[in-house]
C-alpha cells in the first residue's frame, strides 16, 4: 500500500452491508472452527463404538382374501359378498401384528426375559443362546430388572453376584407394579445351581460352560421394558409395493438370530391365531352338537333297553298293519315337530343373545341344519363384523373412528336381524301348533289299537324319533369335524426371516454428521456472539468505513519494555510506521512549512502519549527540530519515559511562575528532540490552557521549532483540550485495537461535524501483527524484530506487525 492512502478516503462513511468481510471475519477463526469438527467427529465415533451394531430382519406375510370367510361349514353354498376390501383386511392385519396382545403371546414362547452380554474394549455384546451360563428366574418373587449385573466364576462350584449399577426397576408380581429402586451392595459368593433369594430377587444360575474362569453380565427383562420394544419404531410393517398384497415385516435388532426368531415365531402365532379364529364357528357348533348328543344318546340307550324288555315280557316283537300305518303317520309328525321346536329354540335364544348384545356364543343357522338364506347371511355378517371390531380394538380404543363406524353397523345389523326373527319365530310357533293339532287327532285313532300294541308303539315312537335325532346330530358334527380339518389360515408366511449380518449404516452415520455439525455449528455460534457482541474496535475496514475522516496509519503492538521505540528499535516494524505516519502528515501540511500537531483520543489508555513520544522522534531523527509539550497536567507521563525532571513544566509557565518559555524547556537525550513536561499538577489546568499565555507560548516555539507535537488529555473526559485543537495545524485522534468503543468514533466524528475542526485525521493503535501482515512483510522483514520472533509466531505469523501503512 502506498504511504499517501488516505488519500483515496471519501466523506462520509459506507453503512452498506459487506458479506465478504463478514465472512472474512469468520474465516480466520477457521483453525478452531476445523479443530471443532475433528473433536466432535471424534467423539461421535468413540460415541458409535459404544453403541452395539443395529441390524434389520424380515419375513414376508401373504395375505389372502378368504372366499369362505364366515361360512366355516360351507354346506348352503350361497353366494358370498364381502363387506371389507383386501387393503382394509391388509391394514386390519398390520395393526394385529403390532398389538400389544400377539406380541405378548410370542413372548411367552420365546425366551426373552433374560439377556446375556460379554464384556469387549467399548461396550457390552449380547450373546443369544450361547452364555456359558443360564439364568433361571421366579418371575413370582419380585425382581430386580432393566439393568446389568454381573456374574463372574473362577471355577465350576461358585460365582461371585455383583449389582454392577446403582438403580435397577423392581418388579412386584402381585400388581405389576415398576418401581425405580437403588442398590447399593457388595458383591457376594452363591452356588451354582441352587435357588437365591433376596428381598429383591429370586434366581438359579446353572453352569453350562464354567470350566475356566470367566465372567457374563445380565439383564433381567420385565415384560412392559419388552413389550414396548416388539411394538415400537424398531417393528415395522409395511406393503412390498402397491400391486401386492405382501406384508414386509421389518425388526431391527441388535442380534439378528433373536430379531429373526422373535419375527418367525410372530407370523406362526399369527397365523394359527387366525385358523383359531377362521375355526371358532365350527368349534362353537361342534361343542353345540356334543352337549345334544349327550342328552339324547342317555335317553335313546334307556329306550332301547325298555323297548327290549317289553318284547321279551310280552312275546311281542310285531305290529299290526293298522297300528303300522298309524305308527309311521305319528313318527314323521314327530320328527318334523321335533325340528321345529328345535329350530324355535334356536331362534328364541338367538333372540336373547341380541338383547344382550352378547354375540360370543352365536352359531351360524347353516351349521345346526336350519337352511335360512336371509338369517344365515345376516348372522354371518354379523359374526363378521365383531370379529373385524375385535381386531380394530386390539390396538385402538372404543372412541376410534374405526371402532365407531363399527359399532354403529353392528348395532344397525342386530335391528334387522331381530326384526327377520319376530317374522320367523311367528311362523314357527304357528307351524308347530299345527303339527302338534294333527298329531292330536292321529292320537285318537291310536287310542283304538289294542292296548299291547299301544304300549308297543309308544315306546317304539319313542325310540324312533330319539334316533332319528341322535342321526341328524352326529351327521352335522361330522361335517363340522371335517370343516375344522380341512380348514386352512387365511394367509401364509411367503418368505421366513433370516438373520442379517451386515448392520444399517444409517444411525452411526447420522452420529457423524450430527457430531461434525454440532463441532462446525457450535464454534460458529460462539464466534459470531463475539462477533456481534463486540463494542471494541477491531477492523480497519469497519473503522474507516464508520469515520468521517482519513485513517493515516495502523501502528503495532508494542512488546518492548519503554515507549522510545523509533530511537531504540529504529529497524523495527513500529518504528517504521511512524516514519509512514511522519510522510503522510507532509502531504497534509507541505515539508517548508511549521508544523504543529495535537495528539488527543477520547479516554486514557489508548495511546496517546506512546505515539506523541513516537512521532516526535520520527521528527527528530529526519532532521527536524521537534518539541514535545505535555499538555495533560492532570497525569504527567513524559517525563519518565526521557529520565527528566516534572518539577518545573508547562504548568509553571502557564501559571506566570516563569515568565521565559526556555526556562522550562528540557533537553532530551537525543538530538533534535526537546521536552516541554507537564509540570507540576496545577488546580486549574483548564483555565491554564484556554489563557493568552499558552498561546504566546506556541508562538515563540514556531520561531524555534519545525515541528511542534502536543500531548493532550483526552476529549472525552477534559474540556480544555478543545482549546489546544484549535491553535493546531492537525489533529491526530488514537483508537486504539480491541480497547476503544466503537462509540469513541462518533466522539471523533462529531469534532468535524458539530464542533468544526477540520485537519482532523485518526490512527489506529495496538494492531496486532496478524491484522497488518500485508503483502508478506513482518518479522522477517525488519531486523530489529527478528529476535522477538518465537517458533510459534513464525509457524502462525502472527508474533508482531508489519510496517504501517
Amino acid at each position: 500500500m502506498s504511504n499517501n492512502e488516505f488519500e483515496h478516503y471519501t466523506e462520509g462513511g459506507n453503512d452498506t452491508f459487506d458479506f465478504k468481510e463478514l465472512f472474512s471475519k469468520y474465516l480466520r477463526y477457521w483453525p478452531i472452527i476445523i479443530l471443532s469438527m475433528v473433536v466432535f467427529g471424534a467423539a461421535a465415533y468413540f460415541y458409535n463404538q459404544t453403541q452395539p451394531s443395529e441390524y434389520k430382519v424380515s419375513g414376508k406375510l401373504l395375505i389372502e382374501e378368504d372366499a369362505q370367510r364366515g361360512n366355516i361349514l360351507n354346506l348352503t353354498n350361497m353366494p358370498q359378498d364381502f363387506n371389507n376390501s383386501l387393503i382394509n383386511k391388509m391394514a386390519n392385519d398390520g395393526h394385529q401384528l403390532k398389538s400389544y396382545n400377539l406380541a405378548n403371546e410370542v413372548l411367552d414362547l420365546v425366551d426373552f426375559d433374560v439377556e446375556y452380554y460379554t464384556e469387549t474394549t467399548f461396550k457390552d455384546v449380547e450373546i443369544y443362546q450361547s452364555a456359558p451360563i443360564k439364568v433361571e428366574v421366579d418371575w413370582n418373587h419380585p425382581q430386580l430388572t432393566e439393568n446389568k449385573f454381573k456374574i463372574e466364576w473362577k471355577n465350576a462350584d461358585n460365582f461371585i453376584l455383583t449389582y454392577t449399577s446403582p438403580e435397577y426397576v423392581l418388579q412386584t408380581p402381585e400388581d405389576n407394579k415398576l418401581t425405580p429402586i437403588e442398590i447399593n451392595t457388595t458383591p457376594k459368593a452363591f452356588p451354582f445351581n441352587r435357588w437365591i433369594e433376596t428381598p429383591h430377587a429370586r434366581i438359579r444360575v446353572v453352569p453350562l460352560q464354567t470350566s475356566a474362569p470367566g465372567a457374563t453380565k445380565v439383564i433381567l427383562r420385565n415384560r412392559k421394558s419388552l413389550l414396548g420394544q416388539y411394538t415400537g419404531e424398531n417393528l415395522t410393517i409395511a406393503p412390498m409395493d402397491a400391486m401386492s398384497s405382501i406384508l414386509n415385516i421389518s425388526l431391527i435388532t441388535t442380534v439378528p438370530e433373536k430379531g429373526s426368531h422373535y419375527v418367525n415365531t410372530l407370523l406362526e402365532t399369527f397365523l394359527d391365531n387366525s385358523l383359531e379364529e377362521k375355526n371358532l364357528q365350527a368349534r362353537k357348533t361342534v361343542d353345540f352338537i356334543d352337549n345334544q348328543i349327550s342328552g339324547v344318546s342317555d335317553t335313546l340307550s334307556t329306550i332301547e333297553s325298555k323297548l327290549e324288555s317289553f318284547r321279551s315280557k310280552n312275546k311281542t316283537y310285531n305290529i299290526g298293519t293298522e297300528g303300522s300305518s298309524i305308527f309311521q303317520k305319528i313318527t314323521e309328525l314327530e320328527s318334523e315337530l321335533n325340528q321345529e321346536n328345535f329350530k324355535n329354540e334356536y331362534y328364541k335364544n338367538l333372540q336373547s343373545y341380541l338383547s344382550k348384545e352378547d354375540y360370543s356364543d352365536i352359531i351360524l343357522p347353516s351349521g345346526i341344519g336350519i337352511e335360512d338364506p336371509i338369517l344365515n347371511k345376516l348372522i354371518q355378517d354379523l359374526i363378521l363384523l365383531q370379529s373385524e371390531r375385535s381386531q380394530y380394538l386390539a390396538t385402538q380404543t372404543a372412541s376410534a373412528p374405526n371402532v365407531r363406524e363399527v359399532s354403529k353397523k353392528i348395532e344397525d345389523l342386530n335391528k334387522s336381524i331381530n326384526e327377520v326373527l319376530k317374522n320367523t319365530i311367528n311362523n314357527s310357533d304357528r307351524l308347530v301348533s299345527s303339527l302338534q293339532n294333527r298329531l292330536y287327532k292321529l292320537e285318537s285313532e291310536f287310542k283304538k289299537l289294542p292296548s299291547t300294541e299301544q304300549d308297543l308303539l309308544r315306546i317304539q315312537r319313542s325310540f324312533t324319533l330319539n334316533e332319528n335325532i341322535y342321526t341328524f346330530l352326529m351327521q352335522r358334527r361330522a361335517e363340522a369335524a371335517i370343516s375344522m380339518v380341512s380348514t386352512t389360515a387365511p394367509d401364509k408366511i411367503m418368505e421366513s426371516a433370516k438373520p442379517s449380518y451386515i448392520p444399517l449404516p444409517l444411525k452411526p452415520l447420522t452420529n457423524y454428521i450430527l457430531g461434525i455439525a454440532i463441532g462446525f455449528i457450535l464454534p460458529v455460534l460462539i464466534i459470531s456472539i463475539l462477533i456481534f457482541s463486540n463494542v471494541k474496535v477491531k477492523e480497519r475496514k469497519e473503522l474507516e468505513a464508520k469515520l468521517n475522516n482519513p485513517v493515516l496509519t495502523s501502528i503495532g503492538h508494542n512488546r518492548n519494555k519503554n515507549n522510545l521505540v523509533v530511537l531504540n528499535k529504529n529497524k523495527s516494524s513500529i518504528a517504521e510506521a511512524f516514519r509512514s505516519l511522519r510522510t503522510n502528515l507532509t502531504f497534509i501540511v507541505p515539508k517548508e512549512e511549521k508544523i504543529t500537531i495535537a495528539i488527543t483520543s477520547s479516554i486514557a489508555g489508548e495511546g496517546k502519549s506512546f505515539t506523541s513520544i513516537n512521532l516526535a522522534s520520527a521528527y527528530s531523527i529526519a532532521e527536524k527540530k521537534t518539541i514535545l509539550v505535555g499538555c495533560d497536567m492532570h497525569k504527567p507521563k513524559l517525563f519518565n519515559d526521557f529520565k527528566l525532571s516534572n518539577t518545573v513544566g508547562l504548568s509553571t509557565y502557564l501559571s506566570k511562575q516563569v515568565n521565559d518559555v526556555n526556562a522550562v524547556i528540557q533537553k532530551s537525550p537525543y538530538p533534535n528532540l526537546d521536552l516541554i513536561v507537564a509540570g507540576p499538577t496545577p488546580p486549574n489546568p483548564a483555565e491554564l490552557l484556554i489563557g493568552s499565555q499558552f498561546e504566546t507560548m506556541i508562538n515563540e516555539l514556531k520561531e524555534k521549532y519545525d515541528v511542534i507535537i502536543f500531548d493532550t488529555p483526552p476529549i472525552g473526559l477534559t474540556s480544555e483540550t478543545l482549546a489546544v485543537l484549535k491553535m493546531v495545524n492537525v489533529t491526530l485522534c488514537l483508537i486504539r485495537h480491541n480497547y476503544s468503543d466503537k462509540s469513541f468514533i462518533d466522539d471523533i466524528n462529531s469534532l468535524k461535524d458539530k464542533k468544526g475542526f477540520r485537519n482532523i485525521y485518526t490512527v489506529f493503535n495496538d494492531v496486532p501483527s496478524k491484522e497488518l501482515n500485508y503483502g508478506g512483510y513482518g518479522y522477517g522483514y525488519y531486523s530489529d524484530d527478528k529476535n522477538k520472533s518465537s517458533m510459534i509466531n513464525k509457524i502462525f505469523k502472527g508474533g508482531s506487525g508489519r510496517a504501517a501503512v
